[in-house]
């Protein structure tokens, strides 16, 4: 059976659906968090499931060799426009290892974690960030709070996008938020799911020391306020310590 994510983000419809979102926010984000992780200047980044690229380029602009990988080979082409000498980008599946003891920092952004049917594949993707990392390497994980999201979950949502019509709605189920996407493009109907683990603080401090990275500093939206139970991120600053 194909999995949820390889036929979604692959699609126009998903492109359309989610078009709103925001560059100048993206780099905000990048340029509040970068003074806080005290990261040197000239070093190596791997963007992990980065989209169109939108972080990565911003990355970039800063003056980091950075790569992009992504799943979706959409995504990558759209994202290879921007290709640089110091800016590549490539399709890749984030539970496959990828270049070992390469970066510094490692990024996963904008909640492109919890994806998966199972605990074992999530912590292959933290045990390849470790080998992708050098010693003493930095991973940043911005992560959606299951507390706020239960709190704040919009049920049925409908959106009319240049002529298409979604139909939106959300459960949470056991541990995972399932989104059912119904989409009305004049004759021709389709259906898309998205599926979404919700890990919990206490969660990613267990997978983070089985995989032995230190927690740093946890922050609760893209101000870096800090965390609390309210607020509606959980974005991880933490360090390698092997």
């Amino acid at each position: 059976m194909t999995e949820w994510f390889h036929s979604w983000f692959d699609s126009s419809y998903y492109h359309l659906l989610y078009h709103h979102r925001d560059d100048l926010e993206a780099e905000m984000f990048i340029k509040h968090l970068f003074p806080e992780i005290d990261l040197a200047p000239n070093l190596k980044i791997l963007d992990l499931a980065c989209g169109k690229g939108r972080h990565a380029q911003i990355m970039n602009k800063m003056g980091y060799f950075v790569t992009g990988i992504d799943l979706s080979k959409s995504n990558i082409e759209e994202a290879n426009q921007m290709a640089a000498k110091d800016l590549e980008f490539f399709v890749h599946d984030m539970r496959k290892p990828f270049r070992e003891s390469f970066y510094d920092l490692v990024t996963n952004l904008f909640t492109s974690f919890g994806y998966f049917d199972t605990i074992e594949e999530h912590a292959e993707v933290l045990e390849n960030i470790r080998h992708n990392l050098k010693p003493g390497g930095l991973f940043i994980l911005d992560y959606l709070n299951p507390h706020y999201v239960k709190k704040h979950l919009v049920e049925q949502e409908e959106k009319r996008i240049d002529g298409v019509d979604f139909f939106i709605k959300r459960t949470i189920n056991m541990d995972t938020v399932i989104k059912s996407i119904e989409v009305r493009d004049g004759d021709r109907k389709y259906h898309f799911e998205e599926r979404v683990r919700l890990f919990s603080h206490s969660d990613f401090l267990r997978l983070f020391s089985q995989f032995n990275f230190e927690i740093r500093e946890v922050w609760g939206n893209y101000n870096l306020s800090r965390y609390s139970r309210s607020s509606p991120r959980q974005i991880i600053y933490t360090k390698c310590t092997l």
